[in-house]
């Protein structure tokens, strides 16, 4: 029988009595190795372990090998080598760059996260652009299906008016309000009343619209009353509405100095580095200086002919370049004298065709509906100078801004209304000559009724394919026409009632 001992138990050395003793003396020893080759300690094998028996009343020895225990502790980190050296030596060895390897490892799941959020930034910036063009495009229709109901409107009413003597007529050609008893008028999303419009600012699409910064040089016409010290008449020159009468009236007939397109042949060839005055062969006194385009009202600026004494009358078609030959010590007061607008192209066309310079161009067009198909018929040339859209498309942006530049900017005058609207021009004339000209009771009849020499006579246009195209060329100055009517009307309070004998 076995019985197990303490397993820590160094084994005996003692044998039961018969069997001898173990003589240290008589057992061969082994001689012990060498210091230097003794083996590392770590590597020395554990000595077996020996268990304690005792069979039938005798002790004896016998030995085991010890069976490994399940969970043996690892050695400490401190034994083993270091891991990066270990990595390191690898890398000498087999030739490479673990480090570069690893870069390009972590850059490999780098760079889906990267286009990832660039795919979804580029999603939502496109999300965002397309919301506004979106409502961009709801806007734009509302307006553009506005405008073809007031150009549907518009065009009902003219033929109404077809086979009417172009006299009795021509007040209600664009009539392109909706006649109702509000008395109000719709051009787009424009909304103003025909009481007190000059009170009333232009609303589009919910935006306030006011006249841009660069026509602050002229003056609120319901704000500031006219002073002949402190401003200068500005005579905004649309083609073919009377302002070349009206300027021929002022110099000729009263003596006032001009600043126009009349000194045109006195600036050619010549270096002009101061104002210089010209009286011409037909009575008319201007300074040599050319203001019909651009390049002549930058020259003109140069020489200060805005704040000239010498200088009673400034007039050119370019209303945002002349605004600049004002400021705001000397600003100007805009007029302007408003025609039909098919009415005045209608009368352009038969101009040019008299004008030596025009008269190749429109020479092989022989009537007018051959022009109104052409390339050099106008395209709302009214709208277009007051809102500084000179080509390109227009908008109900550019229409709010010219409506808001002549609540504000301009005394209106209407061809239509010969007499009312001299009588309030001969006021402001009359405070800025200083009896110059005998010839003021000579022109009395000129300044009141325009029996001008030169009047282009011709047919009218009323309905008919001509009348069509010429509309639809214009639409936007048709509703500019009609609201410069309403602020005829309210105007009529800037210039109480005189007697004019």
């Amino acid at each position: 029988m076995f019985t197990d001992v303490d397993l820590n138990d160094e084994p005996t050395q003692t044998l039961p009595v018969g069997h001898g003793e173990i003589n240290p003396a008589t057992t061969p020893q082994h001689p012990s190795p060498p210091e230097s080759q003794a083996p590392p300690e770590s590597t020395v094998r554990p000595r077996p372990a020996s268990k304690r028996m005792t069979v039938r009343g005798k002790t004896s020895v016998h030995f085991s090998i010890k069976r490994p225990r399940r969970y043996v502790a690892k050695r400490s980190i401190a034994e083993v080598p270091h891991l990066e050296n270990i990595e390191e030596e690898k890398e000498m060895l087999l030739g490479i760059d673990m480090t570069q390897q690893r870069d390009v490892e972590r850059d490999s799941f780098r760079a889906p996260r990267v286009a990832i959020a660039l795919f979804l930034l580029v999603c939502a910036s496109g999300s965002y652009r397309g919301f506004n063009e979106f409502l961009a495009t709801r806007r734009t229709a509302r307006a553009a299906k506005a405008s073809e109901v007031a150009q549907s409107e518009a065009l009902d009413v003219a033929q109404s008016y077809l086979g009417v003597r172009d006299d009795e007529h021509r007040e209600a050609l664009i009539l392109a309000g909706d006649g109702s008893a509000e008395g109000m008028f719709r051009g787009g999303n424009m909304t103003e009343p025909l009481q007190n419009v000059e009170d009333t600012p232009t609303i589009l699409f919910d935006e306030l619209i006011v006249a841009p910064p660069e026509l602050s040089n002229l003056v609120d016409v319901f704000r500031e009353q006219y002073n002949p010290l402190h401003n200068k008449l500005f005579l905004w020159h649309i083609p073919r509405s009377g302002m070349t009468t009206m300027k021929r009236v002022a110099s000729y007939c009263l003596g006032l100095t001009l600043a126009s397109e009349a000194g045109k042949s006195e600036t050619v060839g010549r270096s002009v580095n101061e104002i210089r005055l010209v009286e011409g062969l037909d009575g008319l006194r201007f300074a040599a200086v050319d203001l019909s385009n651009p390049d002549g009202i930058a020259h003109a600026k140069a020489l200060n002919v805005g704040k000239s004494d010498a200088i009673d009358v400034v007039s050119s078609p370019y209303l945002w370049e002349s605004a600049a030959l004002f400021d705001q010590e000397k600003k100007g007061y805009m007029v302007a004298m408003f025609r039909h607008p098919i009415e005045r192209a209608v009368s352009l066309y038969y101009s040019m065709r008299k004008d030596e310079q025009y008269k190749n161009q429109v020479g092989s067009l022989i009537s007018i509906e051959q022009y109104a198909k052409s390339s050099l018929v106008e395209n709302n040339w009214m709208t277009r100078f007051l809102s500084n859209a000179l080509s390109g498309e227009l908008t109900p942006q550019h229409e709010a801004i010219a409506k808001e530049v002549l609540r504000t900017k301009c005394i209106v005058g209407l061809i239509r209304d010969k007499t009312e609207t001299m009588r309030r021009l001969e006021m402001f004339f009359n405070l800025k000559a200083i009896e110059r000209s005998n010839r003021r009771e000579e022109c009395k009849e000129k300044l009141l009724y325009w029996d001008w020499p030169g009047k282009n006579k011709h047919e009218p246009v009323v309905g008919g394919e001509a009348w069509n195209i010429l509309f639809k060329q214009n639409t936007f100055d048709l509703r500019l026409y009609e609201y410069a009517e309403k602020l005829f009307e309210a105007q009529r309070k800037l210039f109480p009632e005189t007697n004019l004998a």
